[in-house]
């Protein structure tokens, strides 16, 4: 009977049976998918990554380990900088088209929000810088003192399990957001007396949030909007947006119990109890635990955040259709490029500076390294010291972008600007400048050159500690 189904062109051997009673070799090429019990090897057969031809920029998941995808992207991340001056530029002169009186009004306020002073700029860079750094304080450098000094796994998970409560409570206000908004969506995505319900429990759920009612909010999620999304599933069969939803929610009402007070208090009291932390932390009561945890610059500076809150108002915004498709894009490469900074791999502070300066907009984003790896080739007598590494990129309005990467070490603070060409014809003059203002706040000058910027520092290259965790970070499929 003819291989109606077969290829076009005959295979070679293929009509040619193999003998029975042989057992295939590892090694054997003719024969695919053998299991090799020494080795983890893929269902298909292939070794190596995707995208190995290109491992600079291929943006396909890598089989070696997620940790070059993460390099890749940051790699090729768009430029920041300019991306965020197009869309503020933009929006100032209304070039762009199709966008909604909401989001106008938003960008305005933004516009009006980064309009700021000498003191207003110092204060607003403290409170980005103190908001990103979470497990700051005397609590938490006795607990990475502790991590660090014991052997035992078990302590370790301790540690580890009152920090991720720690941050769960912190962040209650923002998951309680995420879950009012997320039932929101949910109720706008289900029909008739679905969606009728669930806004009853919307209503409800906002209630218990102004009470502080954490247990009774968890309990209306478990018992009233979990169960009526799952009929609804299993009763029309949608499996769409209703219930990719509910396991969103899932996530944050997890994070939700995980931070509750009495979980955080116990783990403390726990912590202080097998001799981690000072025994007189466990006799203290409940209010005054609380005061102490509150009292931290992250709590604080996360509580007075308006910028993130603004940044996040207008890219939500953006993102569901309120701007033109101009203002889309850009601000889906912003929060791209956003969660690859803030990516769990980066080992670097991560701040964005937006401004209006005396009737100029800027956008600055700084990278700092407070503890770069020792250079023994560039200290005095061959010893190597701490390195502070700061990396400054910043886009000016009608200037255009600057680099700007700053070393302090023990012989003093090297000082790079790359400007742009018109700039640079002024070098003599803003190399001078620099020196002064290195020089009034006391520190030592070792080096400041000004010179034409020909190519655009990137992450990885100015911070070559990123690529030390290849070594320690290899999740292999």
């Amino acid at each position: 009977m003819p291989d109606l189904l077969g290829a076009t062109n005959p295979v070679p051997s293929y009509d040619v049976q193999q003998p029975r009673g042989l057992t295939p070799q590892i090694n054997d090429t003719t024969v695919q998918n053998i299991v090799d019990p020494d080795r983890v090897v893929r269902a298909d057969g292939q070794e190596g990554q995707q995208g190995s031809g290109d491992a600079a920029g291929s943006l396909a998941a890598r089989f070696e380990s997620n940790f070059m995808t993460f390099v890749s992207r940051l790699r090729d991340a768009q430029d920041l900088p300019e991306v965020f001056m197009n869309v503020l530029v933009g929006q100032r002169s209304q070039v762009s088209s199709g966008i909604r009186t909401g989001f106008a009004e938003e960008m305005a306020q933004f516009l009006e929000f980064i309009q700021m002073d000498e003191s207003e700029l110092a204060s607003f860079l403290q409170n980005q810088v103190q908001s990103g750094a979470r497990f700051s304080g005397a609590l938490f450098q006795l607990l990475r003192g502790a991590y660090g000094g014991t052997a035992s796994e078990m302590v370790k998970d301790e540690i580890l399990q009152f920090v991720r409560r720690f941050s769960d409570w912190s962040s209650t206000e923002h998951i309680e957001n995420n879950l009012l908004r997320t039932a929101d969506e949910m109720a706008d995505a289900v029909p008739g007396k679905w969606g009728r319900e669930l806004n009853e429990i919307v209503a409800q759920l906002e209630n218990g949030i102004l009470a502080g009612d954490r247990e009774g909010n968890l309990q209306l999620l478990r018992n009233k909007l979990f169960p009526l999304i799952s009929n609804y599933v299993s009763t029309t069969h949608d499996h769409g947006l209703a219930r990719a939803l509910l396991s969103v929610m899932t996530l944050d009402v997890a994070r939700y119990e995980n931070g509750s007070e009495p979980g955080l208090l116990q783990a403390l009291r726990h912590l202080a109890s097998g001799d981690v932390l000072p025994k007189a932390l466990a006799d203290l009561p409940d209010a005054e635990l609380l005061r102490m945890l509150r009292d931290t610059d992250f709590y604080r500076a996360s509580a007075s955040n308006t910028f993130a809150e603004r940044m996040t108002n207008a890219t939500r915004r953006a993102l569901s259709g309120e701007a033109g498709v101009n203002t889309q894009e850009a601000f889906h490469h912003i929060m791209n490029s956003v969660l690859i900074n803030e990516s769990v791999y980066m080992p670097l502070q991560h701040v964005m500076l937006p401004l209006n300066w005396n009737g100029r907009l800027m956008f600055s984003e700084l990278w700092v390294d407070p503890d770069a790896e020792r250079d023994g080739s560039r200290g005095r007598g061959g010893e190597g010291g701490p390195v502070t590494r700061i990396l400054i990129k910043m886009d000016v309005q009608d200037l255009g972008a600057f680099d700007v990467l700053i070393q302090n070490r023990t012989e003093g603070v090297s000082l790079l600007v790359g400007c742009p060409k018109t700039v640079s014809e002024f070098a003599p003059q803003i190399t001078e400048a620099m020196r002064g203002i290195l020089a009034r706040n006391g520190l030592t000058v070792e080096q400041v050159q000004v010179a034409e910027m020909r190519r655009a520092l990137t992450v990885s290259e100015v911070f070559p500690k990123l690529f030390e965790r290849m070594r320690g970070v290899n999740v292999k499929v």
